[in-house]
């Protein structure tokens, strides 16, 4: 046997090394002459910072979680359909003073079911040692955030329309029970058919950290996975672009122009009684149509002046997104752009965002009537615009 420190020979059964005198009985774990370390008692291990259980257990905790993720999936679809009707109702104004609210809080149930998915699907793919309890604390949030939400909503239910408030103190009780089952239910097989410990023996501050980190990785994949989409994107339409323009191919050619002011000449002529029965006829789809030619219209009218008035496509998306607050900003933009470029074909109009904004909001409260005269404003201001834009291009 050699000594563990000089590495020379020593007589067997010696306790100290002839060389050196190092104590044979003290030598590390792994070198030569270190005692065996004695086996560990039978029966469970805390203290283990995985589980080693069988397959089949963590195959119940998965299929739970993808149940609970189809579950809310279909769900937050259902709370985007409805938010996505009621912004096309503003649009085509057709919305009460409670509208908005409504909006807001169908919104934020939406965007709670896809974080209860996003948690769930991850506890599918991607859970580890190190972020079950995060895992589990943002499940419990993003149940209590729910739980929450329509609780808001029911009691705004019970104040302004109790006719109502029996569907939904259902709601909010199918929705509680539904939070609870998910949470208690993901936390029940960690414990009792893993094993696991979940939670326990862990401060506050460990929990915290262990949420940061967890919500750290989500955010780095969600990036990443952005990341690759935005740059397969680009690819493909730089591809399509260099194709469709083969003259831009050499490096040092010049950049395409700009698109310009429309060449044609520009409709000065809508009414708003025209944009009400053709409303009704075609039940809203020409309001859409009709928004896109306003837009189209006004950029070109007031093209030059640094802004940008977005058209349908993007107003429908960002109202979604917003829960139809961004369409109460897109009339303000192009009340006041209409007024802002009016100087520039020498004419002046008393209305401005502002007026739109309030007729839209406040004026809603007249019978309804409000929003009328707040479009009526928008098509008589472009009309005007658009008619001087006429005759000063001579078109």
């Amino acid at each position: 046997m050699k000594c563990w420190k000089c590495g020379n020979e020593t007589a067997p059964g010696a306790r100290f090394c002839g060389v050196c005198g190092a104590d044979l009985s003290q030598a590390p774990q792994g070198q030569p002459g270190a005692p065996t370390p004695p086996p560990p008692p039978p029966g469970p291990h805390p203290q283990e910072p995985w589980n080693t259980n069988p397959s089949g257990n963590e195959m119940i905790l998965k299929v739970f979680a993808a149940v609970c993720a189809v579950l809310y999936g279909v769900f937050a679809v259902r709370r985007i359909f409805s938010v996505l009707g009621g912004v096309l109702n503003i649009l085509r104004f057709h919305f009460s003073v409670l509208s908005p609210i409504y909006l807001i809080l169908n919104g934020l149930t939406a965007v709670l079911c896809v974080w209860m998915v996003i948690i769930t699907i991850m506890f599918v793919m991607r859970r580890t040692p190190q972020n079950t309890d995060g895992l589990l604390l943002l499940l419990a949030g993003g149940g209590v955030a729910i739980v929450a939400v329509r609780l808001l909503s029911t009691l705004i239910t019970a104040l302004f329309n109790s006719y109502a408030l029996l569907d939904g103190l259902k709601s909010f009780f199918l929705w509680t029970l539904g939070a609870a089952v998910t949470v208690a239910g993901m936390y029940a097989i960690l414990r009792l058919l893993l094993g696991e410990n979940p939670l326990v023996g862990k401060d506050k501050d460990t929990l915290s950290q262990e949420v940061r980190d967890t919500v750290n990785s989500l955010t780095q994949t969600a990036s990443e996975a952005a990341q690759g989409a935005k740059a397969s994107w680009d690819a493909q339409q730089q591809t399509q672009w260099t194709q469709q323009n083969p003259q831009y191919q050499a490096p040092g050619q010049p950049v395409p122009p700009p698109m310009g002011c429309a060449p044609y000449r520009l409709k000065a002529d809508r009414s708003l009684l025209v944009y009400i029965l053709l409303n009704l006829i075609t039940c809203g789809i020409y309001g859409w149509y009709f928004l896109y030619a306003l837009a189209r219209d006004v950029n070109a009218v007031c093209a030059g002046d640094g802004k940008t008035t977005p058209g349908l496509v993007k107003l429908i998306l960002l109202s979604f997104i917003t829960c139809g607050i961004y369409t109460f900003f897109w009339y303000y933009s192009l009340g006041n752009r209409l007024a802002a470029n009016a100087p520039r074909y020498g004419l002046s109009f008393q209305e401005n965002g502002t007026t739109v904004l309030l007729w839209m909001v406040l004026g809603s409260m007249l019978c309804g009537i409000g929003p009328f005269i707040a479009m009526h404003i928008i098509i008589k201001n472009t009309n005007d615009l658009c008619g001087a834009y006429n005759y000063q291009h001579g078109v």
